[in-house]
């Protein structure tokens, strides 16, 4: 099963490669017509990779899709990191379309990607305003307010949601310790 572990990632890492270069990444139906020849093992890792891709890659119409046909992934606060720092417009981003996940994902939170998002959303005035409703979610994470709570950085402050602080003081004090 180990070997077979490592043959997928490498088979997975090779096929994302070639979608990438043949530029058909964000052409699900050529993508799914290159899988039916693969194995399916592969296959389904594959479009679970994918889905995480198009995740951090803010691409919504494409995660929605592949959703659609069950796909699911593990979210990690990384992956939240490089959505936000792809927020360019004031189209719906994955960030508010997965609302719910953003909001009760319980995971390790890193200084510096906290720091990173910060920094995009300071250097990148302009879309400020399109970053805004996705700050709102990540705000509402009670690890991220716990997390940033006992931090000193006024970059990592930024994220403080003091009325989510308060609740947490009151309901769950040991998140903060």
């Amino acid at each position: 099963m180990n070997d077979r572990l490592h043959e997928i990632i490498a088979q997975c890492a090779v096929i994302h490669e070639t979608n990438i270069r043949e530029n058909i990444i964000n052409d699900l139906d050529a993508i799914d017509e290159k899988l039916s020849s693969v194995d399916s093992d592969i296959k389904d890792h594959y479009l679970v990779l994918l889905l995480q891709y198009y995740f951090q890659q803010n691409n919504v119409e494409c995660a929605q899709r592949l959703l659609l046909d069950g796909v699911k992934f593990q979210m990690r606060f990384d992956d939240i990191k490089e959505a936000f720092i792809h927020i360019n417009s004031g189209k719906e981003n994955v960030i508010e379309f997965f609302e719910d996940n953003v909001v009760m994902l319980k995971d390790t939170i890193k200084d510096e990607e906290l720091t990173s998002m910060y920094d995009y959303y300071i250097e990148n005035e302009q879309n400020q305003v399109n970053l805004e409703q996705a700050l709102v979610l990540i705000r509402k994470n009670r690890y991220i307010c716990a997390h940033v709570h006992k931090s000193t950085s006024e970059k990592l402050k930024f994220f403080l949601n003091h009325d989510l602080l308060a609740a947490l003081e009151r309901d769950m004090p040991f998140l903060l310790k």
